[in-house]
C-alpha cells in the first residue's frame, strides 16, 4: 500500500448491532450451557439462526430506484438455484419494490435493504427479524452508496451480503480455513502513517500488522471488531462445514502481505472472488436441502432446539418470543 492509496473500508457490522449479538448470545450461551442433546452452544445458536427449508424470504428496500432494485433481486435470486429458499421482492405490476422505513412497528420484510449507511454488511440468517438484535425500523442489509454509485463489484458484493442473510458466515473464518494472518506488526515496526492518517510500512519496509493497520483509519477497528471479523470460528462441530473454498464468494480478498506466508498462503487469491464458487452451491444445497425427508430430519432438529429454547426458564423473554415465532413458522 503506497502513500496514495485509500485502504477500502471493510465489511463489519456497526457497533449498535455487534454489540446487540455479543450481548444475546453471551445470555443464551449461558441458558443452553448444558443441553442434554450434547449439542454445543454455539451449534445450537448456529441452528436457531437458519431459515426454513423452502420458506419464502422476504426483501425490502429503503432508497434507490425500482431499476437498481431489479438488478440487485435478478443478482441475488442466484443462491435460489442452489438454496431451496426463495426471495420476495414485493413486486408489483408496475414495476415497484417493497419499501421499509425507520418509522416502521413491524417488520415490512424479512430482509431489510438499505443504501445510507458505513460500508456493507448484511445480519447473520433470521438474525434480522429478532428483536434482541434488530429492531422493525432497523436495516438488515446494507450496501452502501448503490443508489449514488453502483461500484463495479455490485453483483458479487450483493451476492456476498445476501450469503450471509440466508445464514452463511465468513469463509476465512472457517472452523478448517488455514488463514494464516499478519495480525502483529514486523519486529521493530516504526509506526508510521500516510496523507489519509493510514498505517504505512516505516523507513525499514517493516509493515503493520492487521491490529494496527485496521485499528487505524478508515475502519478504525478495535482488537475485538478484528477478532470478530477475521479470527477463526471455534468448534468445527457446530457449523455445517465442507472443505475450506479459497474461491468462495463469502470470502474477503486479502493483500498477499497480509498472511505470514504471503502469496503461498492456502488463503490468498490474486483478485476477489468475483462469483458463488462451487462450493458455495453445494454448502447451500447441504444447509437448505430439497429432499422431503432431509427437510424433515432439518426440522425436526431445529423444532426441538426452538422448543427447548422458547421453554427454558432462563432465556430472556425478547429471546423466547423469536423462538416461539421461529417454532410456530417451522411448524406452520
Amino acid at each position: 500500500m503506497s502513500e496514495t492509496t485509500r485502504l477500502p473500508i471493510m465489511e463489519a457490522l456497526p457497533n449498535r448491532l455487534q454489540a446487540r449479538i455479543e450481548l444475546r448470545d453471551r445470555s443464551l450461551r449461558n441458558a443452553v450451557s448444558q443441553h442434554p442433546g450434547g449439542m454445543s452452544p454455539r451449534f445450537i445458536l448456529n441452528l436457531t439462526k437458519k431459515w426454513k427449508a423452502g420458506q419464502t424470504i422476504t426483501v425490502a428496500f429503503r432508497g434507490g430506484n425500482s431499476a437498481l432494485h431489479e438488478k440487485i433481486a435478478n443478482a441475488v435470486s442466484e443462491w435460489t438455484q442452489y438454496a431451496n429458499l426463495k426471495f420476495d421482492f414485493g413486486k408489483t405490476a408496475a414495476g415497484t419494490y417493497r419499501s421499509w422505513s425507520p418509522s416502521d412497528h413491524t417488520y415490512a420484510a424479512q430482509i431489510r435493504v438499505s443504501f445510507d449507511q458505513s460500508g456493507y454488511y448484511s445480519l447473520v440468517g433470521n438474525d434480522s427479524v429478532n428483536k434482541t438484535v434488530s429492531k422493525p425500523g432497523e436495516e438488515s442489509l446494507n450496501l452502501e452508496g448503490f443508489d449514488t454509485n453502483l461500484p463495479a463489484d455490485w453483483k458479487s458484493v450483493a451476492q456476498h451480503e445476501f450469503g450471509h442473510a440466508i445464514g452463511f458466515e465468513h469463509e476465512h473464518q472457517s472452523p478448517v480455513a488455514p488463514c494464516d494472518f499478519r495480525f502483529e506488526d514486523d519486529p521493530g515496526y516504526v509506526p508510521t502513517t500516510d496523507s489519509f492518517g493510514q498505517f504505512i510500512p516505516d523507513s525499514k519496509g517493516r509493515r503493520p500488522g492487521l491490529y494496527k493497520l485496521l485499528g487505524g483509519p478508515p475502519n478504525n477497528w478495535p482488537k475485538a471488531v478484528v477478532d470478530f471479523n477475521l479470527k477463526q470460528l471455534h468448534e468445527s462441530h457446530a457449523y455445517e462445514v465442507g472443505p475450506f473454498d479459497k474461491k468462495s464468494i463469502m470470502k474477503y480478498f486479502f493483500e498477499s502481505w497480509m498472511f505470514v506466508s504471503g502469496k503461498d498462503s492456502a488463503c490468498y487469491t490474486p483478485s476477489e472472488n468475483a462469483a458463488i464458487s462451487g462450493g458455495d452451491k453445494k454448502g447451500a444445497a447441504k444447509v437448505y436441502p430439497a429432499a422431503a425427508q432431509d427437510i424433515a430430519t432439518a426440522t425436526e432438529q431445529q423444532a426441538t432446539i426452538l422448543q427447548d429454547l422458547a421453554s427454558a426458564e432462563t432465556v430472556p423473554a425478547a429471546a423466547k418470543e423469536h423462538f416461539h415465532q421461529a417454532l410456530k413458522y417451522l411448524r406452520s
